[in-house]
């Protein structure tokens, strides 16, 4: 009989936990329904009126960063600290800007419309000069070129897929009224990468700070294989700005090269008319006729 009641009794509390937790997964599923619905309607709210950012309380970047912990930091440039974190159950990076000048820059051009290869703001915190941005889990170009963690090389399709898209985000912000709108500063570690290798790019407007007076020279340095070599005499931003250092990137993705030899490489390659042995092989079979008229188009 103790037996028999004893086996009612565990029967009874699996079928009161099975319940249970049946309550919990269908409250679970409510709660991700209304986040994603209330995401979705952001950004179908964004998409029709670009200018509205959701600010968000500083309580939420500091829980969602552990206080702007060191575990949580995942990068550290010029343009500022970059911190991955939660918010809202949903996986985000936290750019903490270096001036509110900067800030203030690329909120306003960011500002100016979405696209599906522009990084995609989330919201920001004026009170401490934060951007919250979408999560892209695949890092920056730079890593990719480079195969650096261990990454392996990047397909000729997808090569050729993110030079297309680029040229779209470049033909977006060039496109915009009463005026153009140029990035200024186009690098590799500018552009990252989704987790299906869609590219966005990022980091808007920091060359014009760089530009004013000031000891701004090792961050120069760094940029000089892909500036347009005009702008270092008169200072002037233009869209054929972007469209020399796409062209240094366009060579960087053919061929594999370091940016400070590439173009006099397949320059010379390209007299020579050897410009296959530059193609980088491990890319794939790259369609012979298609790289060495972009190779062409852009040295």
């Amino acid at each position: 009989m103790k037996i028999l009641a004893l086996e009612e009794e565990v029967a009874r509390l699996k079928r009161q936990s099975d319940l249970q937790t049946e309550k919990a997964n269908i409250e679970c599923q409510r709660f991700k329904c209304e986040r994603d619905n209330a995401v979705r309607q952001l950004n179908e709210l964004q998409d029709q009126n670009p200018q509205i950012f959701l600010e968000f309380p500083i309580t939420n970047l500091l829980q969602a960063t552990q206080n702007f912990s060191d575990l949580c930091k995942v990068g550290d440039t010029e343009y500022g600290c970059v911190y991955k974190g939660i918010i809202h159950d949903t996986t985000v990076a936290i750019k903490l800007s270096r001036s509110d000048t900067l800030f203030q820059q690329e909120v306003s051009i960011l500002r100016q419309g979405r696209h599906p290869n522009i990084v995609n703001c989330i919201g920001k915190c004026s009170e401490v000069s934060a951007l919250v941005y979408e999560w892209l889990p695949k890092g920056n170009l730079q890593d990719h070129i480079v195969c650096a963690h261990g990454s392996p090389p990047l397909s000729w399709q997808i090569r050729t897929q993110i030079i297309g898209e680029i040229c779209s985000a470049l033909l977006f912000l060039h496109s915009r009224e009463p005026h153009a709108l140029v990035h200024g500063d186009l690098r590799p570690c500018n552009i990252l990468v989704d987790a299906n290798f869609r590219s966005k790019i990022c980091n808007f407007g920091m060359l014009t700070l760089f530009l004013q007076p000031g000891d701004h020279q090792p961050a120069l340095t760094a940029r000089l294989p892909y500036l347009e070599p005009e702008l270092l005499t008169t200072g002037e931003l233009t869209p054929l700005s972007d469209v020399y250092s796409l062209g240094v990137i366009i060579l960087c993705l053919l061929t594999g090269l370091p940016p400070l030899i590439i173009a006099k490489k397949v320059s010379e390659a390209l007299v020579n008319n050897s410009l296959h042995t530059l193609i980088d092989k491990s890319a794939g079979n790259w369609p012979y006729v298609q790289s060495q008229a972009v190779s062409r188009h852009w040295s």
